[in-house]
């Protein structure tokens, strides 16, 4: 007897997974055209995007720049997305999407190109600037533009799987970049080439994201979105709103900007890593947030968004305390795997959850106050984080960011706690706007 109920719990649980495995799949295929299509064009002009996300900064160390240099440098491409962020939601609202997401691709990659080449501060910077402000047109856009092409049935596991394509990318752009950085090096003797070359490598793999941007069927925007103001009387009754989805975000992202860009040259001042054994790292985390993005909407299903957010992120902090304090490698990379995957988990769920608690007309404004909350602290804290780690080390620059990690997940947690129901007659989280001003 006790042999048959182990069994038949043993495949009850079979079931459970095998259940969960066919609604993830169930709720992919009703993923439209248009959507398949931006998803794969964010594939690839995300691997541009992460070649450069890992080896830059380790470049311009190469290349002879202080941590202070590097975090200006990296604070101008977020200060470029912040600046075009609501001009673009603007034009995105009243013109056709295809051009603008052409436009944009091309010219991150002719902006990205003039970085690689660059040896003036000031021109890096500026090209940064650039760089930002063109790939700023693509993620404005992405929000909005699943939304509507998508219904609510599928929408959670849409945007889950769009901040999965993206870490995708990020594990190609990882794994390879970093072996084909020390491969080209040995080759031609001269370290400094191998880092160019394989971020032209990038730069091509991006440009391929022109063929599925160019296959999108996109109407011209409604005359219900075609809407974006920016009046009194709307942010009067809609302020309180366009607050609380925004602060909780500028607190990750202020986190975020102190230590995250700098993550790659932790790994080689603590514990003397090469590149192709740090891009190994890299690819080994994206992993991680894949898996965790992936899981999103099934601990939403169970946790509801809200709560899914805070959980994550609170469960995060002691694998970031770890990684702050620790001089033991294999002990920081599994700190760095895990905080990872718990930490990047909520991230589509907030943009989701502010979609969802947005009218139709100014859910352009809203993906793009979203995206100007994170860039505006992102692009201030890069900045100051350079400095803080070359004056005191990683270890009291992680510990602030840990501090506002868990403000953030406070703040969150009382704005929305009362967005969402679920009750014994309605089983399923329930998304109650009225509890939301």
């Amino acid at each position: 007897m006790k042999l048959t109920t182990e069994s038949l719990e043993s495949k009850s649980k079979f079931n459970s997974i095998r259940n969960l495995f066919a609604d993830y799949l169930r709720n992919i295929k009703l993923f439209s055209r248009n959507a398949r299509l931006y998803l794969l064009g964010s594939f690839l002009i995300g691997v541009n995007f992460h070649v450069f996300n890992l080896l830059l900064n380790l470049y311009l160390k190469e290349y002879g720049f202080v941590e202070g240099d590097i975090g200006m440098v990296i604070s101008a491409r977020a200060v470029g997305m912040t600046m075009i962020a609501l001009p673009a939601a603007i034009l995105l609202s009243r013109i056709r999407l295809k051009p603008i997401l052409i436009g944009s691709s091309i010219m991150f990659a002719i902006f990205s190109f003039f970085i690689t080449n660059a040896q003036q501060l000031i021109f890096l910077i500026g090209c940064s600037l650039l760089a930002g402000m063109s790939f700023s047109f693509y993620r404005v856009a992405a929000a909005p533009f699943y939304m509507r092409n998508s219904t609510p049935t599928e929408r959670t596991h849409l945007f889950s799987i769009s901040f999965g394509m993206m870490l995708l990318s990020g594990m190609a752009g990882s794994l390879g970049s970093g072996k084909l950085v020390t491969y080209l090096g040995e080759l031609t003797g001269d370290i400094i080439l191998g880092y160019q070359y394989t971020m032209y490598l990038g730069i091509f793999i991006g440009l391929f994201s022109l063929i599925p941007f160019m296959m999108i069927k996109a109407s011209k925007p409604s005359a219900e979105e075609n809407k974006i103001i920016f009046s009194r009387e709307q942010f009067r009754k809609r302020g309180a709103f366009y607050f609380k989805v925004t602060f909780s975000n500028y607190l990750v992202g202020a986190g975020a900007g102190l230590i995250i860009p700098f993550l790659n040259l932790y790994f080689r001042d603590r514990f003397n890593l090469s590149p192709d054994l740090i891009g190994f790292y890299y690819f080994i985390v994206q992993f991680s947030m894949l898996i965790g993005s992936l899981s999103g909407p099934v601990l939403a299903k169970k946790f509801g968004l809200v709560r899914t957010v805070v959980i994550t992120q609170l469960a995060s902090i002691p694998f970031m305390l770890m990684l702050s304090y620790t001089y033991f490698l294999p002990l920081a990379f599994a700190a760095f795997v895990i905080r990872g995957g718990l930490m990047n988990l909520g991230a589509p769920i907030v943009t989701n959850l502010g979609m969802e608690l947005s009218d139709k007309k100014e859910q352009g404004l809203v993906n793009a106050l979203l995206m100007i909350s994170w860039t505006s602290a992102w692009m201030v804290s890069a900045a100051i984080g350079g400095e803080l780690i070359e004056k005191y080390g990683y270890t009291f620059t992680m510990n602030i960011t840990v501090f506002l990690y868990v403000l953030s997940s406070i703040t969150f947690y009382l704005f929305f706690r009362k967005v969402e129901d679920k009750t014994t007659d309605n089983p399923k989280w329930v998304i109650n706007r009225e509890n939301i001003t």
